[in-house]
């Protein structure tokens, strides 16, 4: 195992020292339009955003307009690239958090006097040339801002997967936007209070897809713009083409091929970077044929990052070193103890900019990998996703058969947690068909929001109509209700908690376009991600795809039980009184005393949502 410049610990075993490394941020921005000279305390702001890039960080602003930039240098480390990113002309200005992957192939279509060798600068010169329509051309992961100043008009706009963030609040004089939801919240304290419908809709989807629970804030939506003048909005739409994704016609032997070249140019594209390169290796099977063919691109100068646990009988670690021997990286297991995460959870909670009940493991593998000196890194994120490798895939014909017991009965609140969940799932399904498929990731069922909170039920659903049961359906839905709110905006908050650029080959356009094209008898085969394992199969260890997907275990029930009761009981306890609702708490000791039907994960989420609250002040309204 390559050390990487970890100390070795009593046990022997190697582990990066994060406390005396310095922390490396990623990319932020932020920014504000309005007829009048804001009075914000601009290093206040650039402050909040510290922590999201120290290798730069500026303001500027004039009448009506304030653009803010914190960075994180990945291509083209000179000073010359900060941002807010100037034109020749000095006409516009350019506030820009991301990558864009084909920029030296936009570049080469584009007459500018180039200063720079950054994608920023690329970007800018696009959008000069090409205004708004030039985003459908971009391949990348960003939230972007342009000032035009004689105009006097802003244009934001965000990548079509939501990988990068954009929060946004009007106001009746102004027009704010920041890459996280406290950067807000520091520009316009008024905004620290959230609705109980909103609450609702969490316990629900344990997110807020399309928005977040605070109100007046809101998410400009995924492969979107939005043009703003004088504080308000006076265009906005989509840049992403409709696609109805009519169902290709191709063999199997071409839908390999194809997926395989997709696949490796997804990957290819994403290994641009002025910086050294490392990738997340679970010994899955996505993070295995990412680091496959990121290794056979860059050889030994890839580092590849596993985090085990010695008490866990199902790491996979043991898995992700085989990997790693077969293509010759770098690798670095990160061992630890089930305290070392425990010991990890305070600050973990403490970078959460939008609450999740999921995502800490994010917050730990970025840690890690950041603290060995890397500034980014290759996921795994969207191979479930497009290739169908979740079981609810398979089940929504399951949910089809019981479909006839989806009715409603005044006797369905005596039922077990997971019997009303059923119910309600089978409910939906007979009525919305395969717009119902979204519904078995419920965190908690409306009759349990109704029971155990005593709150209205959640406002926030699929498509109402009925729709096909078909898997490029459940796929999409998959994204916008758990990919995109919940995935990729923890990997975001928690890679970037730490200095930590995340790239996600499986969420490339092309590759998601294809794989939303292909039939669905072709892509369920005979095992989960059957298309995609058998792309690459002859490239991967048989171990990698041929056993039962597993994971970390650890010991949460427990720990929430015992070392974790007091931080948890505290946090059910204050959230029960913000909510008034007593009612809870009788649940919450029956499941202490190993009874309830209710699991750790939910409970787990409702601590996290409290801690939440209380770290940023935050009131029910």
């Amino acid at each position: 195992m390559a050390d990487g410049g970890w100390p070795i610990t009593n046990d022997g075993n190697r582990k990066p020292d994060i406390e005396k490394r310095k922390t490396n941020k990623m990319c932020g921005l932020a920014g504000h339009n309005s007829t009048q000279q804001s009075t914000f305390a601009h290093a206040a702001i650039l402050a909040q955003l510290a922590h999201r890039g120290p290798d730069a960080q500026a303001h500027w602003g004039e009448q009506g307009i304030d653009l803010y930039h914190s960075r994180l240098s990945i291509i083209d480390t000179d000073e010359r690239a900060n941002q807010p990113f100037h034109g020749q002309s000095g006409r516009y200005v350019l506030v820009f958090n991301g990558e864009i992957y084909n920029f030296q192939q936009l570049k080469a279509g584009l007459s500018y006097p180039w200063q720079t060798q950054s994608d920023t600068e690329v970007l800018l010169a696009l959008l000069i040339q090409k205004g708004k329509q030039a985003l459908s051309e971009l391949e990348g992961m960003f939230a972007l801002a342009l000032y035009d100043r004689e105009e006097q008009t802003l244009l934001l706009a965000r990548d079509r997967f939501g990988k990068k963030p954009l929060y946004i609040h009007q106001n009746e004089t102004s027009f704010s936007f920041a890459s996280e939801v406290r950067v807000l919240l520091r520009m316009h304290p008024y905004l620290n209070r959230v609705s109980a419908d909103q609450v609702s809709n969490w316990l629900f989807w344990q997110t807020i897809p399309g928005g977040t629970l605070l109100e007046g804030i809101e998410e400009l939506a995924p492969g979107s713009y939005a043009q703003i003048k004088d504080g308000k909005i006076f265009s906005q739409g989509s840049f992403v083409p409709e696609n109805p994704y009519t169902t290709t016609s191709v063999s199997r032997e071409e839908a390999l091929a194809t997926i395989k070249q997709k696949v490796t140019a997804a990957v290819e594209k994403r290994l641009v970077s002025d910086v050294p390169f490392a990738t997340f290796l679970s010994g899955g099977v996505d993070s295995s044929i990412i680091t496959a063919i990121a290794a056979q691109r860059l050889g030994k100068d890839l580092h590849t990052f596993t985090v085990s646990f010695d008490e866990s009988q199902f790491s996979e670690h043991h898995i992700a070193a085989e990997v790693a021997k077969r293509y010759q990286t770098q690798h670095h297991e990160i061992r630890l103890k089930p305290q070392d995460f425990l010991d990890l959870l305070p600050e973990g909670l403490a970078a959460t900019d939008h609450p999740s009940g999921d995502g800490l493991n994010t917050y730990v593998v970025s840690k890690y990998t950041q603290a060995a000196g890397f500034k980014m890194a290759l996921s795994g994120i969207g191979g479930d996703e497009w290739f169908l490798g979740y079981p609810y895939f398979r089940r929504m014909s399951d949910w089809q058969k019981r479909s006839i017991l989806g009715f409603g009965s005044k006797f369905q609140s005596l039922l077990s947690f997971e019997k009303r969940k059923g119910m309600e799932i089978a409910a939906a399904v007979s009525k919305y068909g395969g717009n119902a498929y979204a519904y078995q990731r419920v965190l908690f069922d409306q009759s349990s929001i109704e029971d155990y909170f005593h709150l209205n039920k959640p406002t926030l659903f699929p498509p109402q109509e009925k729709g096909p049961f078909s898997q490029a359906l459940y796929s999409k839905q998959e994204w916008h209700y758990y990919t995109q709110p919940v995935l990729l905006r923890d990997s975001d908050q928690y890679s970037m908690a730490v200095g930590l650029e995340l790239r996600a080959p499986f969420m490339d356009a092309d590759l998601v376009d294809y794989a939303l094209s292909l039939p669905d008898a072709l892509k369920l085969g005979s095992r989960p991600k059957d298309l995609l394992i058998s792309a690459f199969e002859s490239e991967l260890p048989r171990r990698v795809y041929d056993r039962q997907k597993q994971g970390f275990t650890l010991p949460w029930e427990h720990w929430i039980q015992n070392e974790l009761r007091g931080f948890c009981q505290s946090r059910i306890m204050n959230f029960a009184d913000r909510i008034d609702s007593p009612d809870l708490l009788p649940e919450w000791h029956r499941f202490l005393q190993g009874k309830s039907g209710v699991s750790w994960s939910r409970w787990w989420s409702v601590v996290a949502l409290e801690d939440w609250f209380q770290r940023n002040s935050l009131q029910m309204c």
